[in-house]
């Protein structure tokens, strides 16, 4: 899945498109449209792989060389090139960042990340539960960040499929539907909410944060939250 994200200052609008989720030895393209809201010097870009885990994501230079004076309403495009390994996966945020100056003022700095998934492409299909492996992916990248869990919520099926790159046939697919009763709750979203929740506008309906616990790990219940309460229509009339 190619995800746009959009991240604007007083400077400028940048547009950043990546693929959500690559596998171990692919190049993950990082595609820059730059837009200056008033006339500016860009320098250079530079990025931070440290959020990255197990150094899945590598790239031989330190930074991009711009050097360009942008009017005011011009854009500028660049391609950034990480690169990966074989043998290596991993996941989470580059942190990227604009140096740029104003006429007459001291340099500045623009910060945005981008999410990286880099995971050998599987099958989920064990019918009882994950493997232990694809369970372990599941719950390290949706506690990774609140945005994964919201798009988690929004669509799991995807998820697995965009963000981890595991395959789930449609049969296991119901399974899991009728087991969380998500046809009840009207999930999964269509297809435009999908993409905004993706890219970070919206939030999944009330949903501060999801964390994932292993199941062996919940040995307490809690009987204090009782989800009928969150229902916006009661569940008698639907």
């Amino acid at each position: 899945m190619l995800l746009t994200t959009y991240h604007t200052n007083d400077f400028f609008q940048i547009s950043c498109s990546c693929p959500s989720v690559i596998q171990p030895g692919e190049d993950l393209q990082v595609d820059l449209h730059i837009t200056a809201l008033k006339t500016s010097k860009l320098n250079k870009i530079i990025w931070n792989l440290d959020g990255v885990t197990n150094k899945a994501a590598k790239n031989d230079k330190e930074h991009l060389a711009l050097n360009l004076d942008v009017q005011e309403g011009k854009s500028v495009d660049r391609k950034v090139i990480f690169n990966t390994e074989f043998m290596k996966e991993g996941f989470g945020e580059i942190q990227m960042t604009l140096h740029f100056s104003i006429a007459g003022e001291a340099e500045k700095t623009f910060h945005w990340k981008l999410w990286v998934s880099v995971f050998k492409k599987v099958t989920a299909d064990n019918k009882k539960a994950l493997d232990d492996d694809l369970r372990k992916r599941l719950v390290d990248v949706v506690n990774a960040r609140t945005r994964n869990g919201h798009i988690f919520m929004a669509d799991h099926v995807r998820f697995f499929s965009e963000f981890l790159n595991i395959e789930v046939p449609d049969e296991i697919a119901s399974i899991i539907n009728e087991e969380l009763l998500l046809e009840e709750e009207g999930l999964p979203v269509n297809e435009e909410l999908f993409y905004s929740i993706a890219i970070g506008q919206t939030q999944f309906y009330g949903l501060e944060k999801l964390e994932l616990i292993y199941e062996e790990n919940c040995t307490d219940s809690d009987d204090k939250f009782d989800m009928d309460d969150a229902r916006e229509v009661p569940a008698s009339v639907i």
